[in-house]
């Protein structure tokens, strides 16, 4: 936890973020009635803390796989205290609630950062074939579920896909070579929007944000 407050590459957790609006907001009070004792200069300390409370700002957003600049939105600061970020791996970094928990660890570079796993998985194995995986698709609609079904077809080693849609939980039993762990990593760096929930042989949960 605050390993590098004023920088605004990585993720950090909602715990941190909303410990930073304390300290913020702390240190904000003193300056402000330190300036009104005749200590005028003092006023230009309030740079830093506005750089630090944007640079965790941002980093809160990367956790929930979103642009830093989205903080600028009104009220968006509501969704940073409690809106759950990303469970797994996104284009910003690892999830930093698995950073402090024992791991064994495989590291391969995905958009030049370094993936560190609590199991290490296979990702590529081409003498798996006709494997067969269960995706449950969660807090879906007909439209986020066409959009799933569309980039799983993208997959090169994706064969086949039977699917159905009920209220708002899709099913879609996937044919491929390769392994659901794999199936997996490939679909997640081709879609936004979704937390991957669980991953098993045979069987992949996701959930639409």
């Amino acid at each position: 936890m605050f390993k590098k407050p004023f920088s605004f590459d990585g993720r950090i957790r909602r715990t941190e973020y909303g410990i930073s609006i304390i300290i913020y907001i702390i240190l904000y009070t003193a300056i402000i009635e330190i300036t009104k004792k005749d200590n005028p200069g003092m006023g230009l300390a309030i740079i830093p803390m506005l750089w630090f409370l944007w640079a965790q700002g941002a980093k809160r957003c990367h956790d929930m796989d979103k642009n830093g600049w989205f903080q600028i939105i009104p009220f968006y600061v509501l969704g940073m205290l409690f809106i759950e970020g990303d469970t797994y791996l996104n284009k910003h970094g690892e999830n930093p609630k698995l950073k402090n928990e024992p791991k064994a660890y495989t590291k391969t570079e995905v958009n030049t950062v370094t993936e560190q796993v609590a199991k290490p998985p296979v990702y590529d194995d081409s003498t798996i074939k006709n494997n067969v995986t269960n995706m449950e698709v969660r807090n879906v609609n007909h439209s986020n579920f066409q959009d799933v079904l569309r980039q799983l077809r993208n997959i090169p080693f994706v064969k086949s896909l039977n699917n159905t849609l009920l209220d708002s939980t899709g099913s879609i039993i996937i044919t491929h070579d390769n392994t659901s762990q794999y199936l997996s990593n490939e679909f997640k760096k081709t879609i936004e929007g979704i937390n991957i929930l669980d991953v098993s042989d045979g069987n992949i949960i996701i959930k639409i944000k």
